[in-house]
């Protein structure tokens, strides 16, 4: 591999997409309350298909799940506990996938837990395109006439009690004061600033995974009211700021940490790329090498020490420095020494 693509390689295994949409986290791009869902008729896990013209007239609730992924596997668990809890003859519960090649992954999964609502299979995606999905896990409650009533994003410990009082509005059992009253009840663990701050982050993550980095700022903010002084989500801000080029915001963020932690070392990593991208790379490259001796993020510290060296015509050194990036990203391990010829 030549130097120039061995360094386009590296930047395409670490980019993260920018080019979607800006969406709120409950919300499905495409799709909006009230407005009719795409009809779909999906195969199943069973042999058998799965309708929307066979579910008309019925509350639909429809679980977008993810394979081995742990959010996805309580949201089919307990959406699959609220629907028989409810018992109404009313609501139909499906589970959608695109991971057609994990069948037997869902096979073990839903056989240990019980699991017989449908499992349909959307293999070109085009009903996740359609609704346009954010998150994974995602749920959606579909009323009577067919159209969206709600979004539930991901999975949380409220997700049952949300799923609940939700499928009962739409069935019309309780109002939308009653509604309005379930979704409020918190428990005092759940009400704990801390508590809620780590919510925010985590929704933040995944709007950042996404490409949606202004639905991601505004969840680090929120999560910043709630505990001012966490470090991390100070440093996750100024991380968010440098994918999107603003880098005073950044700068600010990360010396407010630094003066209080000198030694921090995310807060040093970030540093040294803020340098990077205002033209500084002496200064630049000292930070990063003081961050590489700390080991926050070794991968990332080579890949812009490489592009540092590269640079400065540094051929050699910025060879070494991405091909550790690549080894330490992919998880190979070290070479082992080669012995000389007169060995």
């Amino acid at each position: 591999m030549t130097f120039r693509n061995m360094t386009m390689t590296l930047v395409a295994a670490m980019a993260v997409v920018t080019t979607a949409t800006m969406c709120r986290a409950d919300e499905l791009r495409n799709i909006k309350r009230g407005e009719p869902i795409p009809a779909f008729r999906l195969p199943t896990i069973n042999g058998a298909v799965v309708d929307s013209a066979d579910l008309k007239g019925k509350v639909v609730v429809v679980v977008c799940l993810s394979a081995e992924q742990r959010r996805s596997e309580l949201a089919a668990m307990e959406s699959s506990t609220v629907l028989e809890e409810i018992g109404s003859d009313q609501t139909r519960l499906v589970h959608v996938t695109a991971d057609v090649i994990q069948k037997p992954y869902y096979e073990k999964f839903r056989s240990e837990r019980k699991i017989t609502s449908p499992l349909g299979f959307d293999a070109d995606r085009s009903f996740f395109g359609k609704l346009g999905l954010i998150v994974y896990p995602t749920t959606i409650i579909i009323d009577t006439d067919g159209s969206l009533a709600h979004v539930i994003s991901l999975h949380n410990s409220r997700y049952k009690q949300s799923l609940d009082a939700y499928t009962r509005h739409v069935l019309g059992e309780i109002d939308d004061a009653e509604l309005d009253a379930r979704l409020k009840q918190r428990s005092a663990a759940e009400s704990t600033p801390k508590s809620l701050a780590s919510a925010h982050r985590a929704l933040a993550r995944s709007m950042r995974e996404k490409g949606l980095y202004d639905a991601a700022k505004a969840e680090l903010l929120k999560a910043r009211e709630q505990d001012a002084d966490n470090t991390e989500i100070m440093l996750d801000l100024a991380d968010l700021d440098l994918s999107m080029r603003q880098l005073d915001e950044a700068e600010s963020m990360v010396d407010t940490v630094l003066e209080a932690q000198p030694a921090h070392r995310r807060a040093r990593q970030l540093k040294g790329i803020v340098l990077f991208y205002r033209g500084d790379l002496a200064a630049a490259q000292v930070e990063l090498e003081q961050a590489l001796k700390l080991n926050p993020d070794p991968e990332r510290v080579h890949y812009y020490l490489g592009m540092i060296c590269e640079a400065n015509g540094q051929t050699e050194e910025a060879i070494g420095h991405y091909r550790e990036a690549l080894r330490r990203l992919l998880d190979e391990p070290e070479p082992a020494a080669q012995a000389s010829p007169d060995e």
